[in-house]
């Protein structure tokens, strides 16, 4: 009996050992931003869009459930799309880039995401880019781990923490354009996206300038006519688009800058509570195999002829025992440390409030409701323009 628990016995030994000595290698260097090389002419820069991150709730792995708060969650997607959004302008490869609250669909290039993981240490996101055609340039997961070191005053350069994945999210955008855009597809591109937004306003007009093809990709089939009036107001619509979308920008960036401090302290503490729930869920790992294989032991020296053996098996019990018991008194101090975690997410709700801001005359409060207050602006510079196209028809009779 006793020769058959032994290969168990050993298995459960070594298990309990490797539990101990796995060991993640981090670093504080980043992967630096990338510039192109060619001097680029303003006509052949592609202006970005970045929509408002996904909070991926869903997406949240299991051992890192307790410690992602949602409040705190929504708040990332805003400080994320901002600082990928900067890291994209800091460049210099492409034209402007704006973090837009609705349809990406007029933009050059439209970029869309969500964050599968951030817990202080790792930071997961999905990113999917895409032209105005509708080709994808980028649908790929980007991972960055941090040392503690990210996070020491004596250490900690004026960029963030993470800003190694979003300057990877760049440099890949920068090769994929280097790869296979030419000069004629980054202008058919652009063309598309005018198209694009003048469809929007006028789509008896413009829905027949463009085609899918078999592939989903949009076609140009025809161009305006050179000095064309509609498309003149249509140009001006959308100049009116980008000053109210370029005001928005002020908006996030005030965002960003309030969340910083708070946020920064917060994936501090978060990362020494991953750090405290990792070390208690090894070492509660350990002691649980290896107070299996105690027990285990225990039973076979009961079955054992060796009366050293038998007469000890009491004590090797209830050393097993004791060792599961600390597991789970691990798991409670585990629990305790989630708990501290969530007064710091309820801390830092507080700390994000919405704003409100003056434009044009108007007051707008910036909050959840960002998307809707866009979409409000977007059908008044649709009245706008019917009411151009009306005064302008008028005039002609």
């Amino acid at each position: 009996m006793l020769r058959m628990f032994k290969p168990l016995f050993f298995l459960l030994l070594m298990a309990g050992v490797s539990a101990c000595s796995t060991q993640t290698v981090k670093s504080t260097t980043f992967t630096p931003i990338e510039s192109d090389d060619d001097g680029l002419v303003e006509e052949e820069l592609l202006d970005i869009g970045i929509a408002i991150f996904e909070p991926g709730l869903d997406d949240i792995p299991r051992n890192r459930e307790e410690l992602t708060f949602s409040d705190v969650r929504m708040a990332e997607t805003y400080f994320a799309s901002y600082n990928l959004a900067g890291a994209l302008q800091n460049s210099g490869n492409w034209g402007v880039v704006r973090v837009v609250p609705g349809d990406l669909s007029s933009s050059d290039l439209a970029i869309t995401g969500t964050i599968l993981q951030s817990d202080g240490e790792t930071m997961r996101m999905q990113v999917h880019v895409k032209d105005s055609t509708g080709a994808t340039w980028i649908n790929k997961e980007y991972e960055e781990v941090v040392s503690k070191y990210s996070y020491d005053p004596r250490m900690r350069r004026s960029e963030d923490a993470f800003q190694g994945l979003f300057n990877k999210i760049a440099n890949d955008l920068l090769a994929y354009k280097q790869r296979n855009i030419s000069r004629e597809e980054v202008l058919n591109i652009r063309t598309v996206s005018q198209i694009q937004f003048a469809r929007d306003f006028a789509p008896q007009i413009f829905d027949d300038y463009v085609e899918e093809d078999r592939n989903g990709i949009l076609q140009v089939k025809r161009l305006p006519a050179q000095n064309d009036p509609v498309i003149n107001r249509i140009q001006d619509i959308r100049e009116r688009d980008y000053l109210y979308v370029d005001a928005l920008q002020d908006y996030y960036s005030n965002f960003v800058r309030q969340m910083e401090t708070p946020y920064t302290e917060f994936r501090r503490m978060s990362y020494e509570e991953v750090m405290k729930m990792d070390k208690l869920a090894a070492d509660s790992r350990r002691n649980m195999i290896m107070g299996v294989a105690a027990i285990i032991g225990g039973i076979a020296a009961t079955q054992s002829n060796n009366a050293a053996a038998y007469w000890s098996s009491p004590v090797i019990l209830a050393s097993g025992g004791w060792l599961i018991k600390d597991a789970f008194s691990k798991g409670d101090e585990r629990q305790m440390h989630v708990e501290a975690l969530a007064e710091l997410g309820n801390s830092l709700e507080m700390e994000i409030a919405p704003q409100t801001i003056e434009l044009e005359q108007r007051t707008i409060t910036l909050s959840g409701s960002v998307e809707a207050q866009y979409e409000q602006w977007r059908e008044l510079l649709a009245d706008i323009y019917a009411n151009d196209i009306g005064e302008a028809t008028s005039s002609d009779l």
